[in-house]
């Protein structure tokens, strides 16, 4: 290529641009030897056009920066994972993203283009991974790589981004933050917290027993009940508690922002992250500033009452007191007060998302509701309530599949959290380059129609064997995957097989009936978001017998 006597080619012919030895070890970068030749044939280093006459000068430097950037483009000779093409060159896959239920589109992808897919959305890639096996070889195997997590603009503007653990960045913050989860939510550490967890379930059946219709509230306020009383000591009101009405707020603004969308905030967010609350367009600001102070007063005000306690000199038996003791440090204090309200909130969430699907579950399968009743009065009877030692005993084993098919069924959060690549890797052919957002598609591993057929039937039998033992399949994937696995996934399991076992043992759910006397019908859907609900629904709560309605108020002296 000559302009007024001056050549410009790549060091190396353009198909050997990348070779083995200029790869890098983990990506699929080459350290590129632009130089231009002089008419005679001798090499001019790029250094050296800003010593040529200026008639000269801009031209070749013009080309130079064309051929540098077309060469660039040509140096990932491995290519993304398939994916949809990309409608803009600019924008990307930006008009393909789905308005709704992602998790979905992706299946749809799926099966066209293979279980590892890629899209991009301006300068940021994506990949969603609908396998299971995928999910372990990256996140499990190579958790040193992908236990990082994506810059999300919205959850960073709303408060979460720096204090939440989920959402936090991988590094010595989140390390520290993880630490206190080992200590307080191990497996053998966890069952000291059973005699909260026994309790605040028997207050969720009387719940049940005393005000049938507000069943919905009641499995918020358990959702809350056992976390709040394990980190704070707070001892949460039947109705209408501050801190179980800071946690459904927050989660509530939460849910709705937390995916990437087809915005300009997250296309450009160091930019439109300034724009004044009052510039049109930028009422995102303005949701920001409000959940905000939702976030930070659900992780101060809870924190506060214990300090105040342990000034009085009525340290409470909880997590934070028990952490407190021992900060040094305006650091420690913000590693414990963002760990708390990270268990605080996910927990609450979670749990009362996933009772929330065993209603309905029941009341569209009052089959299962059957057997399981059959199950129990065979192994327990109803002279006592079910305890965790019935769960250890492995005497209800339909109890622990329809448990796990309650997690199966549908997914608290069908995307989990996703991670975010520290540098460039290649996987099965594919290049993944460095700041990759990845995407576990739980809702499709747990939808694989090879693993689970009829996935979307409500089945417990799936979960045991020929010779009709469980099988090994706990659903444990539902916890996500590597260093960011949900930590208190055994506290949560505890809670749910209790508080599900406990009801089937004592209540019957059925259809509610409208004025004429006619079953009123039961939605199947769901919400959408980064945790899902059942759409609301109505049922009849009432006690399966004299003897049921009186082991309840046993445990209360009310017999």
């Amino acid at each position: 290529m000559r302009v007024q006597g001056v050549a410009l080619e790549p060091a190396a012919d353009t198909a050997d641009i990348l070779t083995n030895s200029a790869r890098e070890a983990q990506g699929g970068t080459t350290k590129l030897h632009l130089h231009a030749l002089t008419s005679n044939g001798a090499t001019m280093s790029l250094s050296d056009l800003f010593r040529l006459p200026l008639q000269y000068a801009l031209p070749v430097g013009t080309l130079c920066i064309v051929t540098l950037g077309w060469a660039l483009s040509r140096v990932r000779k491995l290519p993304y994972p398939p994916g949809p093409p990309e409608t803009s060159m600019i924008s990307g896959n930006l008009s393909d993203l789905p308005a709704k239920f992602a998790w979905d589109t992706y299946i749809g992808w799926g099966a066209k283009y293979g279980d590892i897919l890629h899209y991009r959305v301006y300068d940021k890639h994506t990949i969603v991974l609908n396998s299971y096996e995928d999910n372990v070889e990256l996140l499990d195997k190579r958790s040193a790589i992908y236990s990082d997590r994506p810059y999300m603009p919205m959850v960073d503007l709303m408060g979460w981004f720096n204090f939440h653990t989920a959402f936090m960045r991988y590094g010595p913050t989140w390390r520290a933050h993880r630490r206190i989860f080992q200590q307080f939510f191990k497996p053998e550490v966890a069952l000291d917290y059973r005699p909260v967890q026994t309790k605040k379930i028997h207050d969720f059946l009387r719940g049940l027993l005393t005000t049938p219709d507000d069943f919905a509230g009641h499995y918020r306020t358990l959702g809350g009940a056992v976390i709040m009383s394990i980190m704070y000591a707070h001892d949460v009101a039947p109705k209408d508690d501050h801190f179980v009405y800071l946690a459904d707020k927050a989660a509530e603004q939460l849910t709705a922002n937390t995916f990437p969308s087809a915005t300009l905030l997250f296309a450009f967010p160091s930019i439109f992250r300034h724009l004044p609350a009052w510039f049109p367009g930028a009422g995102f600001k303005r949701f920001a500033r409000e959940a905000r102070k939702v976030a930070f007063e659900m992780r101060d005000i809870p924190l506060a009452a214990v300090q105040r306690q342990m000034k009085e000199g009525l340290a409470p038996n909880c997590v934070t007191a028990t952490v407190l003791e021992t900060c040094q440090s305006k650091e420690e204090f913000d590693v414990l007060a963002g760990a708390a309200t990270t268990a605080y909130s996910a927990g609450a969430e979670t749990t009362a998302s996933t009772l929330a699907i065993f209603f309905q579950a029941m009341l569209l399968y009052p089959d299962v509701q059957r057997k399981a009743q059959a199950e129990i009065d065979a192994a327990v009877g109803s002279e006592r309530l079910i305890t965790f030692d019935d769960e250890s005993s492995e005497s209800l084993p339909y109890i622990e599949a329809l448990c796990r098919e309650v997690l199966r069924w549908k997914q608290v959060l069908p995307l989990s959290v996703a991670h975010a690549s520290t540098m460039d890797d290649t996987f099965k052919g594919y290049y993944i380059r460095k700041d990759t957002t990845l995407v576990s598609n739980i809702w499709a591993i747990a939808h694989d129609p090879k693993k689970y057929p009829e996935p979307h039937t409500f089945n417990p039998s799936r979960f045991f064997d020929h010779s009709g033992k469980l099988n090994d399949d706990d659903v444990s994937y539902i916890f996500g995957f590597g260093r960011r696995v949900c930590p208190g996934r055994h506290l949560a399991q505890a809670s749910v097989w209790l508080a599900i076992a406990t009801v089937l043992q004592n209540f019957d759910i059925q259809k509610k009936k409208d004025s004429e006397g006619h079953e009123i019908p039961i939605p199947e859907g769901h919400t959408d978001g980064l945790v899902i609900h059942p759409v609301p629904i109505e049922c009849s709560i009432t006690p399966r017998s004299a003897e049921a309605r009186n082991i309840i108020l046993e445990t209360f002296g009310e017999a």
